[in-house]
């Protein structure tokens, strides 16, 4: 399994020739740094819920011009997709599906706490070994995960809910997420924290720079 982060929470998987992307929202592109034709044709997208960090219509068009696409996110999401005439496959917990060529199993955990009301929030386990569960720290029977996405700087809880959340899915390696806003010695200083705590519970942390491809 090939893993790509273009910046915050998007994720490119890559495995027996195709390419599986995750949440490339707003953030990903608001400093230039990365433009959605430098990501390239991807065979499927999958958006965990609705904020503008995680779902960027514009980018989802541009991508779908490179190569047709199919977003699997959930109903929520799909009602807006409907306007932006962009298909789409509406997912809920519980659901286990191929989607091209990968083994994906949908979990339902709640949104992080914030002052409105929250989205709908998706997490998937792709090939059964690979999690990202968006904006949440809820557990969930995610059962054995090797590598974890897991957001290190958000609104909606203190750095020891992050670590608790890592904790308790017991993976094997960590990716930092949800990082965007993060800056220098900022960014630094949190993966060190975070480098040092994980390393305490057995857990490598794996931080993925644009356009670095890991081997996981």
């Amino acid at each position: 399994m090939k893993i790509m982060k273009f910046l915050h929470s998007c994720i490119l998987i890559e495995e027996n020739g195709k390419r599986l992307l995750i949440d490339p929202g707003n953030l990903c592109f608001v400093e230039k740094r990365l433009k959605p034709e430098d990501i390239g044709g991807v065979d499927a997208i999958l958006i965990t819920h609705k904020h503008a960090d995680h779902y960027f219509p514009e980018a989802l068009k541009k991508l779908n011009s490179i190569k047709p696409i199919k977003v699997y996110t959930n109903s929520e999401i799909g009602e807006l997709l409907k306007k932006e005439d962009l298909q789409y496959e509406a997912l809920k917990g519980g659901d286990k599906k191929d989607i091209a060529g990968f083994d994906v199993e949908v979990f339902d955990p709640k949104h992080g706490q914030i002052p409105y009301p929250p989205p709908m929030n998706l997490a998937f386990l792709i090939n059964k070994r690979f999690l990202h569960a968006g904006d949440s720290f809820e557990e969930k029977p995610f059962g054995n995960v090797d590598i974890l996405c897991l957001p290190v700087f958000v609104p909606w809880a203190r750095l020891v809910d992050m670590l608790e959340f890592a904790k308790k899915v017991k993976p094997k390696k960590v990716i930092p997420t949800h990082d965007a806003p993060l800056k220098d010695f900022q960014l630094e200083a949190t993966y060190r924290i975070f480098k040092e705590k994980l390393a305490e519970l057995g857990i490598e942390f794996v931080p993925i720079g644009l356009n670095q491809k890991v081997d996981l």
